[in-house]
């Protein structure tokens, strides 16, 4: 990227900011989803196999917010 590069929309976000994202943003979610489970009396009976099915479904939704957060960290870094 020389002096004259102009940054457009469409640039795509940087394979280690989606992989830093992700690192902030699936434990977080992983954590959140666990703490949930443990207050809905309906997961009782699963006991610990229903905490770890939680805490993998929180993960796997934390792609969304880590693809939000690496865009807004790539718009950032690009002004």
């Amino acid at each position: 990227m020389g002096p004259d590069h102009k940054p457009t929309d469409n640039e795509p976000v940087p394979t280690w900011l989606m992989i830093f994202a992700f690192a902030l943003m699936g434990p977080a979610m992983a954590i959140n989803a666990v703490f949930i489970a443990l207050a809905t009396p309906a997961m009782a009976p699963l006991g610990a196999n229903g905490l770890i099915l939680a805490g993998l479904s929180g993960l796997v939704v934390a792609i969304f917010p880590a693809r939000w957060l690496a865009r807004k960290i790539h718009e950032g870094i690009r002004e």
